[in-house]
């Protein structure tokens, strides 16, 4: 018998009534993976061939992602750049109706499949062909000359 796969709806059924924001706890049904949207658009084309698509639900603000995971996607696992793992604190949820001129909205509603949670293993073993897009560390200055700007 084939498990339901569930939906963005099934996960925050409060979405599709919302007109603003919500909050939900992060832990009990769901982890998050924060990155910066650059990388989260990489990891969407690294993963472009691959059916059933292994990237679910995201969520945009401000050049940042929030990928949906399932819960436990951390455990024992660390995360390493760009991805920032959360397992417990709270997640602002934009109305499912909500649109790219809102501050908080829908990147993704889920893959073709209508899964809202993204594949954690396919995610992390991904994760060290951005690297490219890691920024550089500044220099640190041992002179005491001003910097001028």
């Amino acid at each position: 018998m084939k498990t339901p796969v569930p939906t963005l709806a099934d996960l925050f059924p409060e979405a599709v009534t919302a007109d603003a924001p919500f909050a939900v706890e992060i832990g009990c049904d769901f982890d998050t993976a924060a990155m910066p949207e650059l990388a989260a658009r990489r990891v969407l084309d690294l993963f472009d061939g691959i059916r059933p698509h292994p990237m679910g639900a995201a969520m945009a603000r401000h050049g940042e992602w929030v990928l949906i995971l399932p819960p436990g996607s951390g455990h024992d696992m660390p995360w390493p750049w760009p991805v920032d793992h959360r397992d417990h604190g709270v997640l602002a949820v934009p109305p499912l109706n909500s649109g790219p001129a809102d501050g908080l909205h829908w990147a993704r509603r889920g893959n073709g499949q209508g899964r809202v949670f993204t594949a954690p293993l396919p995610l992390h073993a991904a994760l060290p062909l951005l690297a490219s897009l890691r920024p550089e560390p500044q220099t640190p200055r041992f002179d005491r000359t001003p910097v001028r700007i």
